[in-house]
């Protein structure tokens, strides 16, 4: 069962490790919901199990229109080590199709976290394999600790990176693709900031202060236009909103103006004071 702990005091505060006993925790604070990898004598390695319970919490968060920021991090010395190999096991028993079921559990959740309405940020430390980037690369905000170390491991056991690929294609060049894919080789947190797979490097200790520090930059913004603006980013990446949609564009706008925030917006600019949003 996937736990749940309703806070309202303090500021995001950590999890407990371990607390509950389920695949995943989750911990609500006010506009923050917190999940929880919580596997971590595996290392939060992958299990059909886990990511059930990561699908399930995903629904519910989806849904949850008072929340503007999901935290993806993992209890343990590691964020995500990838698919466990047990899950594997077995799989020349199994035809073509079955095998292709179980692992698109994998690729679902992905595209279910990259298409989350909230702002999605993961916090990494320790050990990031196969997997793992993918969980990482499709948050929109990506903190590492110093500590962290990456690796697409896949090559190095005859397989694939198939179901996190289009998501990490979407944060690394190709050529960065070639030298970490097809090698398998490991590389550190200082070269996946480089690369633009993380978007801020840490000193080790520092990922509370750095996630508040990240998430008082969205102080002045409208909650309602933020989750907009960040299905109109996905659309246009997707290739579904293109530079010749000039209609569908200026109506998104002209929806935005008219909408309350909107409207609110630039009333407040216009008399010189702080926006009240629309809660």
């Amino acid at each position: 069962m996937t736990k749940r702990i309703n806070l309202n005091d303090g500021f995001i505060p950590p999890l407990a490790e371990g607390a509950g006993g389920g695949f995943v925790e989750i911990q609500l604070d006010g506009p923050v919901a917190r999940i929880n990898l919580n596997r971590p004598e595996r290392h939060n390695a992958l299990v059909p199990e886990l990511l059930s319970e990561l699908n399930e919490a995903l629904d519910e968060i989806s849904a949850m229109d008072e929340l503007l920021f999901v935290v993806l991090s993992g209890n343990g010395r590691s964020f995500c080590a990838g698919a466990d190999l047990k899950w594997f096991s077995g799989a020349e028993e199994r035809t073509l199709e079955q095998n292709a079921a179980q692992y698109k559990q994998l690729a679902d959740v992905l595209l279910k976290l990259f298409q989350l309405p909230q702002v999605t940020i993961a916090a990494i430390r320790g050990n990031v394999f196969g997997g793992g980037i993918g969980l990482m690369s499709v948050c929109d905000f990506v903190l590492a600790e110093a500590n962290s170390k990456f690796m697409f491991s896949e090559v190095k056991l005859g397989l694939l990176p198939a179901t996190i690929l289009p998501f990490v294609a979407k944060r690394l060049s190709i050529q960065n693709q070639r030298k970490w894919i097809l090698t398998g080789n490991q590389f550190s947190a200082s070269d996946a900031h480089s690369a633009g797979l993380v978007d801020v490097l840490l000193d080790d200790g520092q990922m509370e202060l750095s996630l508040f520090k990240l998430l008082a930059t969205f102080e002045f913004a409208s909650p309602s236009a933020i989750k907009k603006a960040k299905h109109l980013i996905n659309q246009v990446a997707s290739g579904e909103i293109e530079v010749t949609n000039t209609t569908v564009t200026s109506t998104i706008l002209a929806e935005a103006l008219l909408s309350p925030d909107g409207q609110e917006g630039i009333r407040a600019f216009l008399e010189k004071r702080k926006p009240e949003w629309k809660k």
